[in-house]
């Protein structure tokens, strides 16, 4: 499982991994909501996004892909 470790400020920024990769969080409002899209760079892992109810320290996923399944992990730091 990799760890994504994230601000919890509502704020589109920079992000990295347990695993040493890194990417973006984008935050952005759909339809009233607050949306947190991840992309990754250089396709270390899958992009994908959460609503805000979703969003929350300790959070489990798993990400689907063609080839295989990745299991990741939102961890908020200071």
């Amino acid at each position: 499982m990799t760890t994504i470790y994230v601000h919890n400020n509502n704020q589109s920024q920079n992000i990295t991994c347990s695993d040493g990769s890194q990417g973006v969080l984008r935050v952005s409002k759909m339809n009233n909501a607050m949306r947190y899209s991840f992309k990754f760079y250089s396709h270390a892992h899958l992009g994908f996004w959460l609503d805000k109810h979703q969003f929350y320290d300790g959070k489990s996923l798993i990400v689907k892909g063609v080839l295989e399944n990745e299991r990741l992990e939102i961890k908020f730091v200071n």
